[in-house]
């Protein structure tokens, strides 16, 4: 078997690399970024002649009911719509996605005895191969659950009073076990989003390394996320850095991931690995990029937001018969 350095190990290598050389240049875009939204949806808003007499907190009172709407009947929204798409296509949609385990039977490799080569490997029994097809709404079903309960439990606490203030994101705001338990479920449900994704991106996709890929990729989350809340509690300088290289690793787990399993440009692989790419920066970001008068009310809507668009894809995805795209 002969061994070769392709094209998607070198693409691999300078996403990394240009990770590791402008993740700090990166993030401080990301924030101006935020920054100039939040300025510009103010300064609308203030000026725009269709939310005078109180109709801004109309809007306001739309887009969250609507938002949380999305988000805690997401399980039902991706059945509606499956369902809808096939009652208007007139025949029923197939999205599936391919899990792969390759094993090695060690006993064709044999060693080399009493000086003597040894001797080929037989590849009809070096090698097994087992697949298994799994439908796209079973991948995505339970990111929808966890999502929806994520939702629900800071919606109970916001009902019983707890977001009355809209208290400060810090570590004193997590001394009560319901916001221990919100993000609890928080990180199931990052780890449901970055499997299905990384599956998606894959496909086909070995099970164990995706898994495992999204284990770690959602470790270095949470702890961009710890970090978010203890802001000044410690060295600033090797926090920093120890943020840039977990930045710059979770860029090239990711890239190298999507780059080993690029087999060819289909709609649904490239479309994944975009939505992939786009919802770790900005998680990363917006954790890295917290301020010690950053507001929990704005982290927590920020974080649906981007589960309601991947939730949004993933809809679209059921709607469109995915496996027609090639």
């Amino acid at each position: 078997m002969e061994l070769s350095f392709e094209n998607r190990h070198v693409v691999a290598i300078v996403v990394f690399m240009v990770a590791l050389l402008f993740c700090k240049n990166l993030l401080q875009c990301v924030q101006a970024c935020m920054q100039v939204w939040q300025t510009c949806a103010e300064s609308m808003c203030q000026e725009c002649p269709c939310v005078h007499y109180g109709h801004m907190e109309l809007l306001r009172g739309c887009f969250s009911a609507t938002m949380l709407t999305w988000s805690v009947g997401q399980p039902v929204f991706l059945l509606f719509v499956k369902g809808a798409a096939d009652v208007l296509r007139g025949r029923q949609g197939f999205w599936t996605v391919h899990f792969v385990h390759v094993g090695l039977n060690v006993s064709a490799f044999p060693h080399r005895r009493s000086g003597l080569a040894p001797g080929p490997a037989d590849p009809a029994h070096a090698l097994t191969l087992a697949q298994s097809e799994v439908d796209g709404l079973l991948l995505v079903m339970p990111f929808a659950l966890s999502a929806a309960c994520t939702t629900y439990s800071w919606c109970t606490m916001r009902a019983a009073g707890h977001f009355k203030t809209d208290p400060a994101w810090d570590a004193e705001l997590f001394r009560d076990r319901r916001l221990q338990l919100y993000e609890l479920l928080y990180a199931l449900e990052t780890c449901l989003l970055l499997c299905a994704l990384l599956a998606l991106a894959a496909d086909p996709a070995p099970l164990e390394y995706t898994l495992v890929c999204a284990l770690l990729a959602t470790f270095i989350l949470l702890y961009f996320s710890a970090q978010s809340r203890c802001r000044g509690a410690g060295d600033r300088a090797s926090e920093s850095l120890l943020s840039m290289l977990l930045f710059a690793t979770l860029n090239m787990l990711l890239s190298s991931f999507v780059a080993q399993h690029w087999a060819g440009a289909y709609p649904v692989k490239v479309s994944a690995a975009c939505v992939l790419c786009l919802a770790a920066l900005l998680l990363a970001g917006l954790h890295m990029t917290t301020s010690e008068d950053m507001l929990a009310g704005r982290v927590i809507l920020s974080r649906t937001l981007v589960s309601c668009a991947c939730s949004a894809y993933f809809a679209g995805l059921l709607a469109a018969d995915a496996n027609s795209w090639g």
